[in-house]
């Protein structure tokens, strides 16, 4: 006779006093989540604008203050680059133009990246380093990221899964996303129109970073915080598989949706593996300079491998929307996912030009 695993966690760890909402595993994970993505989109787009060396003007900080600097030089290393500088042109008054100054700045890097630090480093008074720009773009792009997937995810849950009637009567429920109720599908239509928005801010710091390469970066550490987020299904019993016989199957003891208390596939830990396996390729590819100058490569893959998982791993989930009838063939989250493969197809497979249609948002 099998021994399942029987499996009913606190779903709270805590509760804040006097405003007595609780805080819940699955919050902390999604936090961590989030935590541990923006250091990796760091990484990611800090790679990616040391494929540039070169100065454009939205790197200068002042002018002003640059030109002080190099006429009257108070360091060792602002002396070096002065001398450089002025030896070349032998003239002074030949860098009052600021595209003069970029030339002779850029011709002083050459194209390595090393000497472009090195003049982060000695004028960072009137230089945006690479690395305060990406930490300014990530900080901004978190705000939008967040709020957006909350937002779309929670949306997305009411639209597609729930019965809209209860919540036109019960208006403050729709904000309770601790009781649960969140939809990946949801999410990901918030984000791409959170990125679209971005990327009018983006403008001001990197004019050539198109919308499709932000999906790029930006889809490698949210596949990781899918694993985070189905961790949290799992701790709080959410989003059921059906009834299984299988060793490894799971009984829980206090699912949130309205099931029979048996062994069941535990289909939030099949995805969440899944979605730690696509995180570790996309990282991989992310390091190959392929991967990160060609437009919607990362994102195209992404969503081949998420949403075609998706399609697939639903035919072990328990149904969960009130929308559907009972004995449609296939589930909300499977009708959902196929314009995903379809659009990841496209971007993998078809977007040959490399100046697609969204570069110059």
């Amino acid at each position: 006779m099998l021994s399942y695993f029987y499996w009913n966690p606190k779903k709270e760890i805590f509760t804040i006093p006097y405003l007595n909402i609780p805080i819940v595993w699955y919050s902390i994970l999604f936090l961590l989540g989030f935590v541990i993505a923006y250091y990796i989109f760091v990484s990611i787009l800090k790679r990616y604008f040391y494929l540039f060396a070169n100065f454009t003007q939205k790197d200068i900080l002042s002018f002003d203050i640059l030109k002080e600097e190099l006429k009257n030089p108070k360091t060792e290393e602002q002396k070096k680059i002065s001398e450089f500088l002025f030896e070349k042109t032998r003239n002074e008054n030949s860098l009052d133009s600021n595209n003069k100054i970029l030339d002779r700045l850029n011709a002083y890097i050459d194209g390595k990246i090393k000497n472009r630090l090195f003049l982060e480093n000695s004028f960072s008074k009137s230089i945006l380093s690479t690395k305060r720009k990406v930490i300014k773009i990530t900080d901004t792009l978190i705000v939008y990221v967040v709020i957006a997937t909350i937002i779309g995810a929670r949306l997305g849950h009411l639209i597609f899964y729930e019965t809209p009637s209860y919540y036109l009567k019960n208006p403050v429920n729709i904000i309770k996303v601790w009781h649960g109720g969140l939809s990946s599908h949801g999410a990901a239509i918030a984000l791409f129109i959170a990125l679209f928005l971005f990327c009018y801010y983006l403008k001001k710091f990197s004019p050539k970073l198109s919308y499709v390469h932000l999906l790029d970066f930006a889809i490698v550490p949210t596949a990781l915080v899918g694993f985070f987020i189905r961790v949290g299904n799992f701790m709080n019993q959410e989003i059921l598989g059906i009834k299984s016989n299988l060793p490894w199957a799971v009984i829980f003891g206090s699912p949130m949706e309205n099931v029979e208390i048996v062994p069941r596939h535990p289909v939030q830990l099949y995805e969440g593996l899944f979605y730690l396996l696509v995180f570790c390729i996309l990282f991989f590819l992310s390091y190959r300079k392929y991967f990160l100058v060609k437009e919607g490569k990362l994102f195209g893959l992404f969503l081949i491998l998420i949403f075609g998982f998706r399609f697939f791993i639903e035919f072990l989930k328990v149904k969960q929307s009130a929308i559907l009838d009972a004995d449609t063939f296939l589930l909300m989250g499977q009708y959902l996912s196929i314009p995903f493969i379809a659009l990841g197809i496209f971007f993998l497979f078809f977007n040959k030009n490399k100046s697609f249609f969204l570069k110059n948002l």
